[in-house]
């Protein structure tokens, strides 16, 4: 039974009875008590009602919430992939070369002057690093002095 069946219910033991706000303060403090639950139970059926709706519309955001996650996820791999090649292209300004550290595997980037000197050292792990570009002095430019 329902909060405002039962509030009915009240009702019709208080009518029944033949109470009535004419006669004793007993029968008028009584029929307001059984009015007073009238009202709440009107009240709590009404709050009811739109707890449901709103959970039924909280549902309905939660699927398209789960929908757009779904289609962002597939963006953001697609984004992933093309940060990937443009990490490639936008290199640091006046970077030339990169290698590997043999040492830690990260990446290191030099310039032409570094290449010039022959060794650097890895940013990541410290480790020297000697840089032979595979020319020998032989076949090196010469200088004029």
């Amino acid at each position: 039974m329902s909060m405002t069946e039962k509030a009915a219910y009240l009702r019709g033991l208080a009518d029944g009875m033949g109470m009535s706000a004419d006669k004793s303060d007993e029968q008028r403090l009584l029929l307001a008590i059984v009015d007073a639950l009238g009202d709440m139970a009107a009240s709590v059926d009404a709050n009811t009602d739109s707890v449901c709706a709103l959970a039924d519309e909280m549902d309905e955001l939660d699927d398209a919430i789960a929908d757009l996650e779904d289609a962002m996820g597939e963006v953001g791999e697609i984004l992933d992939d093309d940060d990937e090649d443009a990490d490639d292209d936008d290199m640091i300004d006046g970077v030339e070369y990169e290698l590997e550290c043999p040492n830690c595997g990260e990446p290191v980037y030099l310039d032409d002057e570094t290449v010039a000197q022959g060794e650097t050292v890895c940013p990541s792990c410290g480790q020297k690093l000697e840089i032979d570009i595979g020319l020998d002095e032989d076949s090196a430019p010469e200088e004029d002095e």
